[in-house]
């Protein structure tokens, strides 16, 4: 009896958890939609990949609400896409954010004597250029959530739909 009731309180924990993972993903693909929305993220071809990531998310989001192997298959191929497009977005940040270093009015200036490691810190951390380097990063927080919220799927979940 003992057993059969660890098991129950198991399997009710998991699925708390699994919801609790698909909430906080949800907050972070609303949360970044508004984000990228307000900062009128769609000026350059290329930042359309952050909106590509997050329609990618939400699909995802959704082949959850009853998911089988197969669903699971494809959300976690698509955490795996958004990851590197966000290893790409971040990295578009900070590159940007050292091609505008120059112009930059504390270390414009002095931007030549710098050594390369720390132009790339100043790059990195936002403290040169307009681009939130790490910004990109939440998107693979995003997919993290929904992949760990296909952990230990139940195998009922398999079912034809």
């Amino acid at each position: 009896m003992t057993t059969e009731r660890s098991a129950e309180t198991d399997t009710a924990t998991a699925r708390r958890l699994r919801r609790g993972f698909l909430i906080v993903a949800a907050l972070i693909i609303a949360g970044t939609a508004v984000e990228l929305a307000t900062r009128q993220h769609w000026t350059e071809p290329v930042q359309l990949i952050a909106w590509a990531a997050v329609l990618l998310l939400v699909i995802a989001l959704g082949l959850l609400h009853r998911p089988t192997s197969a669903k699971v298959r494809a959300v976690r191929i698509i955490t795996i896409v958004v990851s590197v497009a966000a290893l790409f977005g971040i990295l578009e940040h900070v590159l940007g954010n050292y091609d505008a270093a120059p112009l930059d009015a504390s270390y414009g200036e002095q931007w030549d004597t710098l050594g390369e490691p720390f132009k790339w810190w100043l790059a990195l951390t936002q403290t040169v250029g307009p681009s939130p380097a790490l910004a990109p990063g939440v998107l693979i927080l995003a997919g993290l959530c929904l992949w760990f919220a296909t952990v230990g799927q139940p195998a009922s979940s398999d079912a034809p739909e």
